[in-house]
């Protein structure tokens, strides 16, 4: 029997996990989160646990077997996010120490590491690539792991997704609420689907990742002995461009496709918050509060990349993973999947 400590279960990554888990007879899900979930599968149970204070109830954690840290706090800034996010690491490796039958740990990060929000690199990145200047606090993350991991006998393994997608309510870097909200908002307004950022953002190269297929690379790296000790870059295994999907998308909502406007999302959409809760009454929406459903900020740091964002994908599947989809319509099956979990109408 597998228990799985899942540390940050209320996003996007975590709630993946916990859906792609559940119902397994062989699995037992441990959902850690500050605020405890609800609505879990039988094969759950909720763990809070504020990774600050060093104070977790050893009890439920007896039979943890592995352990997947994908918690993130969202600090508004490259320098502001260092701090709390090793911190919080730190916390999650302490609470992994109350776990007395711990083997596995699996760390997620992101293309970040390359630096990609920083402006134009080498591309397609590579694991072997050597650390960004200045770093960045997955460089810290990770050594605090490899430190741990090895006084303690644990394995470990590194994921590298870009932009997942999936749907979860009141996470930060969600692109499907942000897809998900802009399109239903222009439709009530009466305006079209124009891309909300510049010309030079449309056209370049760019990829994501969705949330079933990490979630079941996670399950294969604490399962494949040779995954242990390794950093796997995870995408959808294609690339796009903006400017050849979104007509695509503009069609799901009924709306016409508008070329690029060099427009602030934050900016632009602040003010709407009244009209979703409208909406959001109208149809039963889960959410009406926006601002808890959508970071607009997030979304302008996808709309506004002007240069090529790619991942060399080609590690993972020598090392046996080769789960791929299309991400032109991964993107419309997961805008079906949030109007079908009445997350917009």
């Amino acid at each position: 029997m597998k228990t799985a400590l899942i540390i940050g279960a209320s996003g996007i990554i975590g709630r993946a996990h916990i859906r792609n888990l559940a119902g397994r007879e062989d699995v037992r899900i441990i959902a850690a989160s500050r605020t405890p979930e609800a609505n879990l599968p039988d094969n759950a149970v909720a763990y809070p646990a504020d990774l600050t204070t060093g104070n977790f109830d050893p009890a439920p954690l007896k039979d943890v077997t592995h352990a997947l840290y994908c918690a993130y706090v969202n600090a508004h800034g490259f320098e502001a996010d260092r701090v709390p996010n090793v911190a919080l690491m730190n916390g999650a490796l302490d609470l992994c120490e109350a776990c007395p039958n711990l083997t596995h740990i699996t760390l997620m990060q992101g293309n970040k590491a390359y630096g990609s929000h920083l402006g134009p690199f080498k591309t397609p990145a590579k694991e072997s690539d050597p650390r960004i200047q200045g770093g960045h606090f997955y460089d810290d993350q990770l050594d605090a792991l490899t430190a741990r991991a090895d006084k303690r006998g644990w394995s470990w393994s590194v994921l590298r997704p870009h932009v997942v997608i999936g749907p979860a309510l009141k996470s930060p870097m969600n692109l499907m609420a942000v897809l998900g909200a802009y399109g239903t908002l222009q439709k009530a307004k009466g305006k079209p689907f124009a891309f909300p950022g510049p010309a030079a953002a449309f056209t370049p190269i760019y990829q994501a990742t969705d949330s079933d297929i990490l979630s079941r690379a996670i399950d294969w790296c604490g399962i494949a002995e040779k995954a242990h000790g390794e950093i796997f870059n995870i995408t959808n295994g294609d690339y796009f461009r903006w400017t050849n999907v979104w007509e695509t998308i503009a069609k799901f909502f009924d709306l016409s496709a508008a070329p690029p406007q060099n427009i602030k999302l934050a900016e632009t959409m602040g003010d709407d918050g009244p009209l979703w809760a409208r909406l959001a009454d109208e149809h039963n929406l889960l959410e009406r509060d926006l601002d808890a459903m959508v970071s607009w900020g997030f979304g302008d740091y996808v709309f506004g990349t002007t240069w090529d964002v790619m991942s060399d994908a080609t590690k993972i599947r020598k090392f046996g993973f080769w789960d791929f989809v299309d991400t032109e319509v991964m993107l419309i099956d997961r805008l079906e999947q949030l109007r079908t979990l009445k997350i917009i109408p």
